[in-house]
């Protein structure tokens, strides 16, 4: 099959491109884990990294929360904006965290349990409550990067928030493109993507409180996403049920990428202002882009979003929770 696939809401278009498609046992990577001895985010290390903002609990703690040792936005100064013709520029203010997730240099967030990964939610709700607060931040992007070829230095399992002063471009597209079809049919695209899917052949999973599925013009092999069924804006507003089976939906999602050996990313766009339906973004990196993604901008992914849904759902068949439709 050769497809091009548009994005349910933005213009960015992606090929399926599945008779170059290998299997998923010929996808594997090959996992690598940096050194404990000289880990910043191993017990006893701690005064390797900034001065804490947070730990859960304060004695001998399960979760820390640190300032990134290399921020990609500064705290403090002054806000510098210029503009001449070509050239325009402005300061990158705002926070730049990192969310030590376990004690444990030798387990990945999949190995965790449920309530483990739930508390992990429950600090990413609580920041992002807090960074939200900082005069001038005008979006909040709390995101995962495991793996080399998903941009992490330390394998130890951590997660990062960064709170800025600008609305990235693709994000703003999609706010854009959400807020301009609410505004024409008076109702929630997401809602009604999230009804459609879970009736397609991309249904991974259907909870009482989380739906997941490929995304129809899943831009990267095996991409997920994840979203509170009831309307949400942003990850304040879910309560400890929701999150609760946030987290049994992560951890199955990513067991099966652990089986594959797979590099992620997965990010959480949310707006400091305004309506939206939040959700969680997960990117495998099985795949590297080539010349034509880099010219184009269009992806080529040579597994189908319906073949990626059937490898999930081996993982999602029974739990406490059962299935609603």
């Amino acid at each position: 099959m050769h497809e091009l696939r548009k994005d349910y809401l933005t213009d960015e278009w992606v090929i399926i491109a599945t008779s170059r498609s290998k299997r998923p046992q010929h996808l594997k990577h090959k996992a690598k884990r940096s050194a404990k001895k000289n880990c910043p985010f191993c017990p006893g290390h701690e005064h390797m990294t900034p001065k804490e903002i947070a730990s859960y609990p304060s004695k001998r703690w399960r979760i820390r929360v640190v300032p990134n040792k290399y921020p990609a936005v500064q705290s403090r100064g002054p806000i510098v904006k210029t503009h001449k013709e070509f050239f325009n520029s402005l300061t990158a203010f705002g926070r730049h965290e990192v969310i030590i997730e376990t004690r444990s240099h030798y387990k990945d967030l999949a190995d965790l349990s449920v309530e483990e990964i739930k508390h992990v939610l429950k600090v990413y709700r609580e920041r992002f409550i807090a960074l939200g607060r900082i005069k001038g931040v005008k979006e909040i992007v709390i995101f995962k990067n495991q793996g080399f070829s998903a941009g992490a230095s330390l394998s130890h399992a951590h997660s990062q928030i960064i709170a800025i002063n600008k609305v990235s471009e693709r994000f703003g597209n999609e706010l854009k493109a959400y807020r301009e079809y609410k505004k024409k049919k008076k109702a929630c695209p997401y809602c009604k993507i999230i009804k459609a899917e879970l009736k397609s052949a991309r249904r991974v999973y259907a909870g009482r409180h989380i739906a997941c599925f490929t995304p129809y013009a899943s831009r990267a092999a095996y991409q997920l996403l994840v979203f509170p069924r009831e309307h949400k804006r942003n990850i304040a507003m879910l309560n400890d049920a929701e999150l609760e089976e946030f987290a049994l939906v992560l951890k199955r999602a990513l067991l099966a990428l652990k089986d594959l050996n797979a590099d992620f990313n997965y990010f959480i766009h949310m707006p400091l202002s305004g309506d939206f339906h939040m959700h969680l973004n997960l990117m495998p990196r099985l795949l590297l882009r080539a010349g034509f993604e880099e010219a184009t901008e269009c992806i080529v992914n040579i597994v189908s979003p319906e073949e990626a849904a059937s490898f999930y759902r081996k993982y999602f068949k029974a739990d406490v929770y059962g299935e609603h439709t």
